[in-house]
This record gives structure tokens, sequence and C-alpha cells, in this order.
């Protein structure tokens, strides 16, 4: 029998999922764990050697949330080597590793799955790496104010400034910049910035399977000319043509199936593009729901060299792709993060010693004054509907944005903001009795439509504005509104600076039953779907009702379940994601063009009220 050659893995996402599902707990890992693909004697039987835990952030946390997120999981990661002594070790370096791996242990190393984690913050960054973290991904799955991402649109063509100062930052830490996630663009700007080899800790060649996680074989060159490395992923829809096709398709029907073989073909073109020294293995165990047959968790790596053996590799040729390339790179950085440590490493450049906030203009502003930037504050009626995309958009336009939860007691008044939103809630306008704030919030909607403030009103917000205003807003009346709906807009709708962004029409994602159903007399009707006559109109020039959910994309409504109480005519949740993930391109360009009319509005409102 073969013996098994140590892997070690770039990406597995068990702290998340251990978040998740299991109150954060390390026990019981030295068990069976069924309902994951790890545990540790899975982790032993595949010959796991050391480990790349992901610290990943899901992105309905935003700004300091993503930071306190991050931290928590990296306290499990810590957490999880102190439980098992005679199991894992905590490990920095390559040297590091391989004394884990000479001793019997799991190296446990710290990778940041997303830029967007240290919140614009440097000075964070460099407190991750303190705590141990060896690599960053410079996004996830969403472009960040300074980073392109592979699935989201593109805003600044690779690499701002600021994002070539944070690659700078990570190779005077000894931080490793991994490339997966990010769009090829931001791959060669960050190649043509860094001075030390990178990695992508968990993707497949684009030349195989076409999907934008994937990575093309230009960079594949260039990482391998810079002694990087690119670790292999065993995620189906990226291995698969046909895989990626059906899941782009809405996953219906029997899904294509992918096997070991798919992999090994991924691994191939790595090696005959990149070079040997240039490829490894980054699975993406528990980050994704399937594997592919044979490899359906982390016992079977010694299955996949077993494949790549008939094929012709040698031991050597399996040992570089199982552990030593991946060190390699690791050891290349390890010298400037132990200078880091030390103190002994060059200084940062001024640019990486900025703070994120100016607290010296926030302090100097005095009441009444307009603000260094125009400031909109979000009223939050329930925790799990708080500002997303919409508030990271505004953010990126330059807008500071305050949300603010209803139970935790709302302003007194609209003085010194330029903008109002108003979220939902699974509340009616005047539902009182189960939400004392609401009253304030009402008063407040009156002084934004007295003032022609920018306000946007979503769901809730839209039917209070209705509301006060002269409107009539129905409880649990009309069709039930869950899922993608195509919004119409009118005449008027598509001159407006902002309903105007959604064109003709756009889908958009809706979950309520709550109606509006008259319109107040003073409003102009901007938008309707088949079922629904008022989905959007306007008070004045600057005060905007949505019943829709600009808020909401396809990747939301994971978190949605069955209703409690089926009605005729609901749809199961699987088939409405699938719906959804079908229109997330063009429902994310719709409302991210709407908030940026609203965003323009805001700053034309400051701009005013500062010459007066």
């Amino acid at each position: 029998m073969t013996a098994k050659i140590p892997v070690v893995d770039g990406h597995n996402d068990l702290a998340w999922a251990r978040r998740e599902h299991h109150g954060y707990t390390v026990a019981g890992l030295d068990a069976s764990c069924p309902d994951l693909h790890t545990d540790l004697p899975r982790l032993a039987a595949g010959g796991v050697g050391g480990q790349f835990w992901s610290v990943w952030v899901d992105p309905v946390l935003q700004g300091a949330e993503q930071v306190t997120a991050t931290l928590e999981q990296i306290d499990f990661v810590h957490r999880l080597v102190q439980a098992y002594p005679e199991q894992l070790r905590f490990a920095r370096t390559a040297d590091d590793v391989r004394a884990a791996m000479a001793d019997g242990r799991i190296a446990s190393l710290i990778g940041v799955e997303g830029g967007d984690q240290f919140n614009g913050s440097l000075a964070v960054l460099r407190q991750f790496a303190r705590l141990g973290a060896r690599y960053v991904t410079l996004t996830w799955s969403r472009t960040t104010d300074w980073a392109d991402s592979a699935t989201d649109e593109a805003r600044h063509g690779g690499l701002t400034d600021f994002g070539r100062e944070v690659v700078r930052e990570m190779n005077r830490i000894g931080v490793v910049v991994d490339l997966a996630h990010v769009a090829p663009s931001t791959m060669r700007d960050a190649l043509a910035v860094s001075t030390r080899p990178v990695m992508v800790s968990h993707s497949c060649a684009l030349a195989l399977c076409d999907h934008p996680r994937n990575v093309p074989d230009d960079v594949l060159a260039a990482i391998g000319a810079g002694g990087g490395v690119v670790m292999v992923a065993f995620v189906p829809s990226f291995l698969s043509p046909a895989r990626a096709e059906w899941v782009r398709g809405g996953e219906r029907g029997e899904a294509p199936p992918v096997g070991i073989a798919e992999v090994a073909d991924h691994i191939e073109h790595v090696r005959d593009i990149a070079g040997g020294h240039a490829v490894g293995l980054g699975a993406d165990y528990d980050g994704t729901d399937s594997m592919p047959a044979g490899l359906g968790d982390v016992s079977h790596y010694q299955d996949l060299l077993d494949e790549l053996r008939t094929r012709g590799w040698s031991e050597q040729e399996l040992t570089a792709l199982a552990h030593e390339n991946v060190l390699r790179v690791l050891e290349a950085s390890d010298p400037d993060h132990l200078a880091f440590l030390d103190g002994s490493a060059p200084p940062p450049r001024a640019a990486a010693l900025t703070p994120a906030v100016d607290a010296a203009a926030r302090a100097s502003q005095q009441p009444g004054e307009p603000d260094v930037a125009p400031r909109v504050l979000v009223v939050v009626n329930a925790k799990e509907s708080a500002p997303r995309r919409l508030g990271q958009w505004l953010e990126e336009q330059g807008i500071v944005v305050e949300p603010v939860l209803g139970t935790d007691g709302l302003p007194e008044s609209l003085d010194g903001y330029a903008g109002l939103v108003m979220l939902g809630g699974g509340l009616m306008p005047d539902d009182d009795a189960r939400a004392p704030w609401l009253a304030q919030e009402r008063a407040l909607a009156l002084e934004a439509i007295d003032a022609d403030l920018p306000t946007l009103g979503i769901c809730l917000g839209g039917q209070i504005l209705a509301h006060v205003a002269g409107g009539e807003v129905r409880a649990a009346f009309g069709p039930k509104e869950r899922g993608a709906t195509v919004i119409s807009t009118s005449d008027a709708g598509r001159a407006d600076r902002v309903i105007g962004g959604l064109g003709s029409s756009a889908p958009m994602i809706e979950n309520h039953q709550d109606m509006i159903t008259e319109l107040p007399p003073a409003a102009v009707l901007l938008g309707s779907s088949d079922a629904v006559d008022i989905q959007a109109f306007r008070l004045g020039e600057r005060v905007y009702g949505l019943q829709f959910h600009p808020e909401v994309g396809a990747h939301d409504l994971l978190r949605w379940k069955e209703p409690t109480t089926p009605a005729p005519g609901d749809r199961p949740v699987a088939e409405l994601i699938e719906e959804a993930r079908g229109v997330d391109e063009e429902n994310t360009q719709a409302s991210h063009a709407l908030v940026s009319g609203f965003a323009d509005h805001v700053h034309s409102f400051a701009r005013e009220r500062t010459a007066r």
C-alpha cells in the first residue's frame, strides 16, 4: 500500500459552518460529524498535514461588524487548536508546518477570505496578521471599494490606488496575496504590484470550465512565472461546464455528474500552463453543499493522488502538489512576516497609516453645519432587515450611512441629515403595539415629505410614506408576493432619476402580501407589476416609496425559510432561489442604478443646503 503523502489544503470553511450550525463550539470534532465535510478522524484518514482554515464573514454584516465577526472566526481557530493539542498545532510559517507534520500534528493556519473584512483600515489588516492570518483574499463575491470581484459588477478596472497600497502592505508584513474570487483585471493588477509570490487558494482553470471564479490561462502562466501557486478547488460548478450550466439554469432536474477525473483534469491543466511548481489543492470543504463523487469529504485526498498516479505522476510531483508548492510560496513571505512580528520590518508607507475614519473632520462638525460627507439615516425596523448592499453602494458614493435600530430609539428630528432610508420589518405602518417606535418613524416620514428630503421608503418604509401622506395600506391583502417579480416603469418612472435606473422593467425580489391599495393624492405612480398596481411612487421631487426590495439579491434568499402557514400558490424556497439566480445580474445592475440615482439626490440636497 502506498504511503500517504501529507496534504496542505488551501481552504476549508469549517469555522463558519460551526458558527452557523453548532453554536461555534469546538466540542465533538474528534468524533464523526456527518453533517460536515470535516472532522479530525477524517482529516487523519485523508492524510491532511496542514490546513488553512478560512475565516470568512457573510457580507450581510458590514463595516465594523465585519471586523468583529472576523475576530470571532479567528478565535474559533485558536480555540480549535487548543482543544485538540494531540492532533492540531497552530502554525504561521512553512517551518512551523513542517515541524507539526513531523510530529504527527495537523498544522493549522489562518486565511482571511475577503478584503472587506478589515473595513478599509490597514491597521486592522496588521492586527489580523499579528493574530496569525497568513493570507488575505482581496475580495469575496462582491466588489469592494478598492477591488473588483469576479462575481459582481466591475467598478474599478481591477485595483484602485488604495488596492495597490493593500498589496504593498501585505507584502511588507508577510501576508500572502490570495487571488481567489477576484476579477481577472484585479488578478493582473495585483501581479503587477506584488513583489512576493501570490496564491489562489481555491479556484480552477477557466479554459476547462467557463465559470467567473476560475483563472484564465494568461494569469495562470503569470502566477507560475512569479513563483506563485494555484490551488485547485473541488467545487463541481467550477470543474464541469455541464454542471456550471445546470447551476446557471436554476438547478432543474438531475445534476450532471462530476468526479475525481474532472479535478485531476484541472490540476493537469494548471500544471501544463503554470508549471508543476505552481499547482496545489484548495478543496473548499464545508464551503459548498456538494462535492465530486469520490471526494465527498476530507478523507479522500489520497484517492485523488491515486488518480494522478494512474496518469503517470511521480511521487516527487505528487509531493509538490500536495504540500511543497504551497509551503514554498508561504516560505517566500516568512522572513517578511517574522520581521513584522519582531519589529525589524521596514516602516509602512504613509498611505498604510491613514485612518479609515477622519475623526478630526467628524469632531469639528457643528450642529446645523453641512457635513464633510452627507449623512443618511437608515431606520432599521428588524435586525434581519439591516442595510446590506444598499448601505455599501451609498458609502461607495461618498455618503455616510447611519443605521439606527427602531428598538434603540430614533432621532427626534432629521436635522443634519441629507437623506432618509426606511427599511422593512414585517409590520404595518400603525402597528404601534408591537413596534412603539413607529410613531416617531411616522413623524420623521412627515418631516422628510415636508422638507422634500431625499427619502427611500422600502416595503414597510414605503407603506409608512403612503400612510402618512393620505394613501391607504391594507394588511394581508392581495397576492402573496414572494420571489422575483418584474417591475414595469411608467412614463414618469422611466424619466425619473431614481426609478429610471430600472429602465422599462427589471426583476426585483419581494416577500410580503400587504399592499398600498390607494396612492396619496399628491403621489406620482412610477412603477407597477402584473399583480400589483402600486409598486413605486414619488412624493414631491425626492421622496420615494417602494414595495420591492433593491436591498435583496439572489444570495439573500438562501436564508429564506418555507412559510410556517403555507397558502395556496406558495412555491418552494428552492424554486424561488433558482428563479432569483437566473435574474440576479439584471437585478443587481438595476438596483445599483436605482441607489446611485438616490445618491445623486442626496448630494444635490447637501449642496443646496450648503448654498443656503
